[in-house]
């Protein structure tokens, strides 16, 4: 008899969690769109796909689109799983001059600084596009090549060249965000490891996925860290809504920061990867 109970009172207890799990979604999708329209969009920032790649099928399906200033605004892999494009989507790059004390950011839907120049494509091919932009003041131009890697493990790699143009050495920071949206779900669980950061959701498909910010193989030494807020960090405060636990249902997003010294005339390169969970 108390078996029986406990069963139809967890019954019961699943089937509310059930009923609320929309309407949670919901208020977290509102929220969403409130603080995406709360911080400045240039008539330069887009979401709108540019470039769109694809490669395999089922569990190796890649697909995801590339805008015309080099945010990645949609990733599906596996097939089906959709990891950024929901409700809003917010990804792409910030980076602060710590000389010239001037931040820049593009995060697609959730904003942009204003001090850009408009992006110009560089060179295209079916698995590959080189985007490059200059900033607003001529100090910084930044060159991405973004590349599909199919195969068994497929992932998106983006390799970011930041040359200073300026004649004096400059110090700063460049980072690369995405607001997760695991499965099209906006509440996730979120952690990292020394060179990653990644949201997803537990258990089984289609919560059952996710995606991963990684570092790729670079001289210098990476800081990922998740936010427990969508939008993307301030160039030059990039820790105010740094999480330092791991969150679990929670409408935040990942990055990951590199500090450089590059001298006039000069430039770094850094690489990151998308891979899905």
């Amino acid at each position: 008899m108390k078996k029986t109970l406990l069963a139809l009172a967890l019954l019961a207890l699943s089937a509310l969690s059930l009923a609320q799990a929309p309407k949670q979604e919901a208020v977290a999708l509102l929220a969403q769109k409130n603080a995406a329209e709360a911080v400045p969009h240039s008539p330069l920032s887009t979401t709108e796909c540019a470039f769109t790649f694809t490669s395999g099928t089922g569990l190796t399906f890649l697909k995801y689109c590339v805008t015309a200033n080099g945010n990645i605004t949609s990733f599906e892999s596996p097939s089906g799983q959709e990891q950024i494009n929901a409700g809003t989507a917010g990804e792409g790059y910030g980076m602060c001059d710590f000389t010239g004390g001037t931040g820049y950011n593009d995060y697609a839907g959730f904003g942009d600084s204003a001090n850009w120049e408009p992006a110009t494509v560089v060179s295209q091919s079916a698995k590959s596009v080189k985007i490059a932009r200059t900033t607003s003041d001529g100090v910084w131009k930044l060159t991405q090549t973004i590349s599909q890697i199919g195969g068994t493990s497929p992932y998106a790699k983006i390799a970011m060249t930041l040359t200073n143009n300026s004649s004096v050495t400059r110090q700063g920071q460049l980072i690369r965000y995405a607001d997760v949206d695991a499965a099209s779900i906006s509440q996730n669980n979120f952690d990292l490891t020394v060179n990653s950061a990644f949201g997803w959701n537990p258990g089984r498909e289609p919560a059952g996925s996710g995606l991963m910010l990684q570092n790729v193989g670079n001289t210098i030494h990476p800081l990922a860290f998740t936010q427990e807020v969508p939008d993307g960090p301030v160039p030059c405060v990039p820790f105010a809504h740094m999480s330092n636990s791991t969150q679990i249902a929670s409408d935040g997003s990942v990055a990951i920061l590199y500090r450089f010294q590059i001298a006039a005339h000069r430039s770094q390169t850094v690489t990151v990867s998308y891979r899905p969970m």
